[in-house]
């Protein structure tokens, strides 16, 4: 294996690492000390140890073996393997971290938001390094795979029976609650995943040349032409496509509201944009 190689692996170990630290911190300093549950396997854990007092960690490392299996056989090994190493990192900072309370606090609300950015950081960063911490993270790494859904959405769908079992233990109030953290930490994950927010503009405008420079040099974006053909006009024009980052977006609206005041555009989310300039292609 060449020394690139190997520092690649462990750049992504390490990376993993401090994603299950920054998971492990938010269940223990946010999620226990308020009295919160969770969902899939985590929610699981948690319920256990709030009914009879089982340790988090073990807990969580015991209910992953058959999901493990899963992803074994469903995705690859590398990823059964570096999740492997993800979970038994979290369980033992789950261990080591108990009682840990470094802002006491008595409000729920602040710790379900809490909780769940800071946890949905935590698994995000895994995740960005091709890793999991288990549970239905597993589960959702196989959907996005088989049928393209968003990992943050499917973790939150498949939730939903552990949150109906939390109802009975911890009660309506505190499960509102968690759902207020789970419902962050998707979202978290969700934009972490998906990389910086960014927005696809189509321009149509019989300058575009001129308005494709400007947007090389001044913006310092790529663009693209495309060739079309006005429907009413029965002319041939050049359709220029670009992708730009929200703040560049009012820059862009301004240049082409000042060289082509007619001009056509239209805006689209780009849920995910890779490449140069945003996330990077691994």
């Amino acid at each position: 294996m060449k020394g690139w190689q190997v520092a690649r692996r462990i750049g992504r170990l390490a990376g993993i690492t401090l994603g299950a630290g920054v998971s492990a911190f938010s269940i223990q300093a946010f999620i226990v000390q308020a009295g919160l549950g969770g969902g899939g396997v985590g929610g699981i854990a948690l319920l256990l140890f709030y009914s009879f007092g089982l340790p988090v960690g073990i807990v969580t490392l015991l209910l992953n073996i058959p999901l493990l299996i899963l992803g074994w056989r469903e995705v690859n090994r590398d990823f059964v393997l570096k999740t492997l190493y993800g979970i038994a990192v979290l369980s033992l900072l789950l261990e080591l971290l108990n009682g840990y309370r470094p802002w006491p606090f008595e409000d729920l609300f602040l710790g379900a938001l809490y909780g769940g950015v800071v946890g949905g950081v935590g698994s995000g960063i895994v995740f960005r390094f091709g890793g999991s911490l288990g549970g239905t993270d597993i589960v959702a790494k196989v959907l996005q795979r088989k049928f393209g859904w968003a990992m943050g959405t499917t973790m939150l769908v498949t939730n939903a029976l552990v949150i109906l079992a939390s109802w009975a233990v911890l009660g309506p109030k505190v499960v509102l609650y968690t759902l207020v953290s789970m419902f962050a930490f998707s979202r978290t994950v969700d934009l972490i995943q998906s990389g910086v927010p960014a927005k696809a503009v189509t321009i149509i405008s019989p300058k575009s040349d001129e308005l494709a420079r400007i947007i090389l040099t001044d913006i310092g974006r790529g663009a693209t032409f495309l060739s079309g053909r006005g429907a009413y006009s029965d002319q041939d024009t050049e359709i220029i496509i670009c992708v730009v980052s929200l703040p560049e977006l009012w820059r862009l609206k301004q240049i082409v509201r000042e060289k082509d005041p007619k001009a056509f555009i239209i805006v689209q989310n780009a849920s995910e944009v890779v490449g140069q300039g945003f996330m990077a292609l691994e």
